[in-house]
């Protein structure tokens, strides 16, 4: 029998935004979890500032409202990428809530978020934080990884090692779990120098439009929230410049002083300048390791999904970490991982650099090109070129059907008179909806074990109110399950969805989904 008498299951590495939600999702189920950090504090220079509905969903999994948190923010408001001259070159529509059921763009203050983070971890009781700890080196075996390292938490450096049954590296750019599984970083040669700048406006100052990209050949920039009272500027550096030209309070000051923004009015919280890149990691995991967030990808900003990216890495994971942890499945589930999250991010990382090379144009004649095509866009909608299809899954566990692969939506329903979300009358966990039938009709009892197994539970929504069931209260589940021509959804613990199906189907790819999770039989 595999040895269990180790110090942890997950022995996170890296006490960032990523590896803290990752080990909220681990503490909430019961796994013992180690976050090993080698810095003494939180790391206090500017970073995200913003997330999508996906991870306002995933907040409020665990216990945020970001429609009502007063540390969070959302703009009903539209996002501008203007001229040098100020024209409006883009006006994208971000008002009102998403499929996912939350708005489409959040602002926020990371270390104000990580701190409350922590705090919510400290309540839970198989969670430990171990600062200063400096990861050197680890060993895997059948069952374990021995983790080794240097602690100076008690002022001497001291050797000391770990052991856990997984080992997760969510330790930044310069991953040394990445190191580990021998992983190299995919380059798309793409990366600029920009100055961040994060102000608390202690002077009420509006600013209007609140979103937008001011894309001057001169000097290009981003103005954009920064949470509650704050503001963020991104400011690209010029060819010959160097951090330590412009990064400085100076500097700061003379690019905020255009907008209306001085010592008089504002406080100038932090300042960075930060190399934008768009990279990715060409394996995600090797054994009972694997790697999540900067130290897995690294993009450009001006999509906004650094964050959100690493943030559906940990979801990811951690629904594979629960089910192998409880006997459910086989560690190699854990092997599906990377394919599935490397597409989806390499279409994020692209995107960004796609509008990175709209905006980040210095060239005086390439921009005015720029400008009237895109102006000529704004006048004539079909001279615009398509939207990109939405976001995917790679391969995985999920079956090719309308809609898998793809993000669940989310709509407002009714149990009698209680009105809300679908996620607040459900668990984190497999949800098969079936609209107007039961879901589960024509399943074997040995599929409806092994779909118990996994967490799974059958989940009923009517178009029509019936007394104790769960009522499509706005028709987002008839709209959506008509689009896909569906029955039947099977909706994953990250939301995402595995299959859907008419319920004459429900059977067979209720079948190859719990084929792909490599059940074990004694679960």
């Amino acid at each position: 029998m595999p040895n269990s008498n180790f110090d942890y299951d997950v022995a996170i590495v890296g006490c960032g935004p990523v590896g803290q939600l990752l080990a909220m999702l681990l503490g909430q189920n019961g796994h013992r979890v180690a976050i090993l950090e080698r810095h003494p504090e939180f790391y206090p220079l500017p970073r995200a500032v913003t997330f999508d509905d996906e991870t306002a969903r995933t907040l409020a999994s665990i216990g945020f409202d970001p429609d009502s948190d007063s540390k969070m923010e959302f703009h009903d408001a539209d996002y501008f990428l203007k001229s040098g001259k100020k024209e409006i070159l883009q006006q994208l529509n971000w008002r009102g809530e998403q499929p996912t059921g939350w708005h489409r763009w959040y602002w926020f203050n990371l270390p104000e978020l990580q701190v409350r983070f922590q705090a919510m971890l400290d309540t839970m009781p198989t969670v430990s934080l171990h600062r200063a700890f400096d990861v050197e080196g680890a060993a895997q075996f059948d069952d374990h990884v021995k983790i080794d390292g240097t602690s100076s938490a008690g002022g001497t450096p001291e050797k000391k090692s770990v052991t856990a049954k997984f080992m997760i590296g969510a330790d930044g750019a310069n991953s040394i779990v990445r190191e580990l599984i021998g992983s190299e970083m995919e380059d798309l040669g793409f990366f600029y120098d920009w100055l961040i700048i994060d102000i608390i406006n202690t002077g009420n100052v509006v600013y209007d439009p609140p979103i937008w990209q001011f894309c001057d050949p001169a000097r290009p920039q981003t103005l954009v929230p920064g949470g509650p009272g704050r503001r963020r500027w991104e400011i690209m550096l010029l060819p010959g410049e160097t951090a330590e030209d412009i990064g400085n309070e100076d500097s700061c000051w003379k690019f905020m002083e255009p907008w209306g923004s001085n010592p008089s009015n504002c406080e100038l919280e932090r300042f960075a300048v930060w190399r934008f890149q768009a990279k990715w990691a060409d394996t995600w995991s090797k054994g009972r390791m694997a790697i999540a967030g900067d130290a897995a990808h690294l993009t450009p900003p001006f999509a906004g999904q650094g964050m959100c990216a690493g943030f559906r890495d940990a979801v990811n994971l951690a629904w594979r970490l629960n089910l192998i942890l409880k006997g459910g499945a086989s560690p190699d589930l854990l092997n599906d991982y990377g394919p599935e999250r490397i597409e989806q991010t390499k279409y994020w990382i692209n995107v960004a650099v796609e509008i990175g090379k709209v905006i980040c144009v210095l060239d005086p004649e390439e921009a005015a090109a720029r400008d009237a095509a895109m102006l000529a866009a704004m006048e004539d909608p079909s001279l615009a070129p398509p939207p990109p299809p939405p976001p995917a899954l790679g391969p995985g566990n999920w079956v090719e059907s309308p809609g898998a692969s793809m993000l669940s939506q989310q709509g407002r329903v009714s149990v009698d008179d209680k009105h809300g979300r679908f996620d607040e009358f459900v668990n984190r966990g497999w949800h098969l909806i079936g609209l107007d039938c039961d879901p589960e009709a024509g399943l074997s009892a040995e599929a409806k074990a092994d779909f118990a197994t996994i967490g799974g539970s059958a989940v009923r929504i009517t178009t029509q109110p019936e007394s104790g069931v769960m009522h499509d209260a706005k028709g987002t589940y008839a709209n959506w399950f008509a689009e896909l021509g569906a029955d039947v959804v099977l909706v994953r613990p990250d939301q995402y969805v595995a299959f859907s199906s008419k319920a004459g189907n429900v059977a067979e790819n209720i079948g190859a989904v719990l084929d792909s999770l490599r059940l074990t039989v004694d679960a």
